[in-house]
């Protein structure tokens, strides 16, 4: 069955993890695909599954989107196929979890030119078009994060609170143009096995705040076409939120410490011999 709202979804980082999952839940809505993601992370395999799966239309664009140039190639690519998205969904984004002084500037220049150049560059060049559509989505991955400072992830949470802020001044911006926008800001996903190891790791906090794929990509799309500006899925995370802004600064930065220290060590471990784009933190978001 069509979906009755968007007919086209451009998803970013969709080899895998939430964007993978976004993909599969758009394509179950009735939508066309374009996907995007690193080159020889499977995209191509993904796009099989899912049109032999849902019927639709996937294509594929294999691109690093932490270029500068790169949102514009990926923007050609859709005029050249005559494509005309109606929901763009900026998944793709990194992360490292670890101590700053042990990171390398090419891991936080990549977290931010990822994170937010790439997003902010991709959404102004495709906001034209969207307003054209008549009827169109953003949704932008933001994280948890984005609500508190985060040590062992000193530049990644700062990206998130720009993709939150942006996403809700944006909204304002568009109130009326016929073009909505909303900001997904989840807890750990359950990825890949590592990523599952480490959350384990966190007791029962790991198993009250930290969803699957699916389940995050369920609430992501299931909040947009209701209109909300931010979706935090699970009860456990909304309350978190809410509570962001009367707990002391200093005690929730001790238990983030104590949490996220520890298992920067498993993070590291985990993340050995996996691609550096794909060593994503521990929560995964």
């Amino acid at each position: 069955m069509r979906n009755d709202k968007a007919t086209c979804a451009l998803v970013t980082g969709s080899s895998q993890g939430l964007g993978r999952a976004i993909a599969e839940e758009c394509a179950g809505r009735g939508m066309d695909l374009v996907l995007a993601a690193l080159p020889d992370t499977g995209l191509p395999e993904v796009a099989h599954i899912i049109e032999r799966t849902h019927g639709v239309r996937v294509e594929v664009v294999e691109i690093d989107l932490a270029a500068a140039d790169a949102p514009a190639l990926l923007c050609r690519r859709l005029e050249e196929k005559g494509l005309r998205v109606d929901l763009l969904v900026n998944n793709a984004g990194v992360g490292y979890n670890s101590r700053f002084g042990d990171s390398t500037l090419g891991q936080n220049e990549t977290t931010i030119e990822l994170n937010v150049g790439a997003l902010v560059r991709l959404t102004h060049m495709l906001l034209p078009s969207l307003k054209k559509a008549g009827r169109a989505w953003i949704l932008n991955v933001a994280s948890l994060a984005a609500y508190f400072p985060m040590p062992y992830m000193p530049v990644y949470s700062p990206t998130k609170s720009f993709v939150l802020n942006f996403s809700l001044a944006l909204r304002e911006e568009l109130r009326g143009s016929g073009v909505g926008v909303s900001v997904l800001c989840p807890n750990g996903i359950r990825t890949n096995r590592g990523n599952r190891d480490l959350i384990d790791r966190q007791g029962l906090v790991g198993r009250l705040t930290c969803l699957y794929p699916d389940e995050v990509a369920r609430a992501g799309l299931a909040g947009v076409f209701a209109g909300r500006g931010v979706i935090v899925p699970g009860l456990a995370n909304r309350i978190l939120r809410g509570v962001s802004g009367f707990v002391p600064r200093g005690l929730y930065m001790r238990v983030i410490s104590h949490r996220w220290g520890k298992l920067s060590g498993a993070a590291a471990k985990a993340a050995a011999g996996t691609p550096p784009r794909a060593a994503l933190a521990a929560a995964g978001a």
